[in-house]
């Protein structure tokens, strides 16, 4: 008899265990599922808002005329209801072509896009530290690498594919005021104890010390002129997704504004 209590309390104790576990495991199951749909829905968000966007400037920006930069961002404002838009930024023939904001800080945009909404593939971001105008000697813009596609995804093809920069040359910037050229002359990967992302300069030297390394840490061949200290240079950072303190790195040195 008291044999088989013991054994009954031993069957109600595996049981309301393997309950508890089984009920956990549908719980992570369940979360898991919800994290899955949410990232896939906010992908399929940011292509929509991608392309919504594409369809102010694209008819514009790869042509040879002037453009009313003015009046395009003004539109783009006006359909995301955000004062924070500096910029629209493409590269030909890839997916990289959608607007740039600034914020306050360089953490807002990692998780919301420029509607203002929250998304985990964020938005194209200018260094909160630099000048909006784009007149700094190094403006930094950040993006997600984003497996949908979207971002600065494609950042990872400079690098790891040797004549991809051949067909995709210049990055594309139209701002209020002006439209800027840029000639990409460097691509890389790197670890972020390089301080690439440096906006403020004490000397010329200290610039040039910047532009030296990058040309150091350069993988791609280009005919492209190597960028001075007398010029303007445009860093686009981008996570390589395999470590986490590691980036995809794509500079461009000033060409063109008009």
């Amino acid at each position: 008899m008291v044999g088989s209590k013991k054994t009954l309390q031993k069957n109600k104790a595996v049981f309301w265990l393997a309950l508890v576990a089984t009920v956990f495991f549908l719980a992570l199951l369940v979360f898991n599922a919800y994290g899955y749909f949410r990232y896939w829905q906010d992908g399929r968000q940011s292509q929509r808002n991608s392309e919504i966007i594409q369809e102010i400037f694209e008819p514009y920006i790869y042509g040879g005329a002037d453009i009313d930069g003015d009046r395009l961002m003004r539109q783009a404002r006006e359909l995301t209801g955000s004062g924070n838009i500096v910029a629209y930024i493409a590269i030909g023939g890839t997916n990289i072509g959608n607007l740039v904001v600034q914020g306050y800080d360089n953490e807002h945009y990692l998780y919301h896009d420029v509607f203002g909404n929250e998304n985990v593939n964020g938005a194209l971001f200018m260094d909160f530290r630099n000048s909006p105008d784009f007149t700094d000697p190094n403006t930094i813009i950040y993006g997600h690498n984003m497996r949908n596609g979207t971002m600065f995804h494609n950042l990872r093809y400079f690098v790891n594919q040797d004549d991809f920069v051949q067909n995709h040359r210049n990055i594309y910037v139209i701002t209020p005021e002006i439209t800027l050229i840029y000639e990409i002359f460097a691509a890389f990967s790197t670890n972020i104890d390089f301080y690439y992302i440096q906006v403020h300069f004490n000397s010329d030297g200290e610039f040039a010390a910047l532009l030296n390394e990058i040309a150091h840490r350069n993988v791609i061949n280009t005919n492209a002129r190597p960028a001075t200290p007398s010029d303007n240079i445009l860093v686009l950072s981008t996570c390589t997704n395999t470590h986490q303190d590691t980036r995809f790195v794509v500079v461009g040195r000033l060409l063109t504004a008009r």
